[in-house]
This record gives C-alpha cells, structure tokens and sequence, in this order.
C-alpha cells in the first residue's frame, strides 16, 4: 500500500495546489468588484450632491422669476395708466383742434407781419394725419 498512499497523497497535494490557485484568483477578482462598488458608491454619492445643488438653483430660479414678474406687472399697470391719459389727451386735442377749426376767426390777423396765418384746411390736414 505504500505506491497507492504515495499516489494518492500525490493526487491530493495537486488538486489542494489547483484549490490554492482558484482561490488566489478568485480573490484577485473580489477585489477588483469591491473597488468597482467603492467608485459606483462614489459616483452616486456625487449624483445626489449635483441633484441637491440643482434644486437649490431651481429654486432661486423660481424665486428671481416671481420678482422679475411683479416688476414687470407693476411696468405693465404703469403703461396701462399713462396710455389711458395719452388717450385723453389726443381726445382733448380731438376736441381743441375741431372747436379751432370750426371757429375759425372772419379775417384773421397774424401776430407776426411775417408769418402767414394758419389756413382751416391746413390744420384738417394735420389731424387727418394723425
């Protein structure tokens, strides 16, 4: 029995070597996996911080279009209100420039001997015009 103990102590030795090997590898592998979890960990912790900062700016975003917008309703009512009396006074003007019209003195003197005075037809002229 001495040649089949030595054979199979042999055969034994091999396959624990064969054991030692694989197990080296497949150590070498595990830390390979455990450093593609630590930079994936890392990865995702610098996602989160990009989405926290994202929400801070969308957030000052919201609050700077919210100022931007009273201030521009506040410009719009001030150009609502200065159109309204633009308004009144061209009716106002309307109204001078008809009366002048329709005046219209019998013989009308200039002031200035130089300056001729004003014709009725010219100033229809001028308000058809605008």
């Amino acid at each position: 029995m001495g040649a089949i103990g030595l054979a199979m102590d042999l055969l034994l030795g091999g396959l624990l070597i064969a054991t030692i090997v694989l197990a080296v590898r497949l150590h070498r592998k595990l830390q390979g996996l455990r450093g593609g979890h630590d930079e994936l960990r890392l990865l995702v912790e610098g996602l989160n911080e990009a989405t926290r900062r994202a929400q801070a700016g969308i957030i000052e975003l919201r609050m700077a279009a919210e100022a931007s917008s009273a201030r521009l309703g506040h410009q719009v009512e001030t150009a609502r209100k200065a159109t309204d009396e633009l308004s009144l006074l061209v009716a106002s003007a309307d109204n001078l420039a008809d009366r002048l019209a329709r005046a219209g003195s019998p013989a009308p003197k200039p002031a200035d001997p130089g300056r001729p005075a004003a014709d009725p037809a010219i100033l229809r002229a001028l308000k058809d015009i605008r």
